[in-house]
């Protein structure tokens, strides 16, 4: 229920993976070729995926500057109220190191690969 009650307002888009899996949590960048893979560090991507993607395979995804409640695998421990930059291979952070600022953490992760829930800011 907690699930339902984070993604409420939110439309998911459907998304197709390129030739890599992509994990719940983990933001995307969309390809010319219309495929999302993972985000570099510097990059804000253009969704968050909301369910595990099989490689070259559709899924959802919520898009980046929405503003909403989304699923976030962290790099570290983080804290609720720390900000959530982003982080190298598509997933968040706390450390603002040639990072791009998400939104802020409201659901605490313990460590790297952990999932914790981000208030993504909007984008103007």
């Amino acid at each position: 229920m907690a699930e339902l009650a984070t993604n409420i307002g939110v439309v998911p888009q459907t998304i197709l993976a390129s030739t890599s899996a992509i994990s719940r949590g983990y933001r995307v960048t969309l390809a010319s070729d219309g495929t999302v893979s993972a985000s570099a560090i510097g990059v804000r991507g253009d969704y968050i995926a909301v369910n595990d993607i099989a490689a070259s395979s559709y899924g959802t995804g919520h898009a980046c500057g929405t503003g909403a409640k989304i699923s976030a695998v962290a790099s570290e421990a983080v804290a609720v109220g720390d900000a959530a930059y982003s982080a190298a291979s598509g997933k968040f952070s706390k450390t603002s190191t040639n990072a791009v600022l998400m939104g802020k953490w409201v659901q605490a992760a313990s460590g790297d690969g952990v999932l914790g829930v981000v208030q993504l800011e909007t984008v103007a």
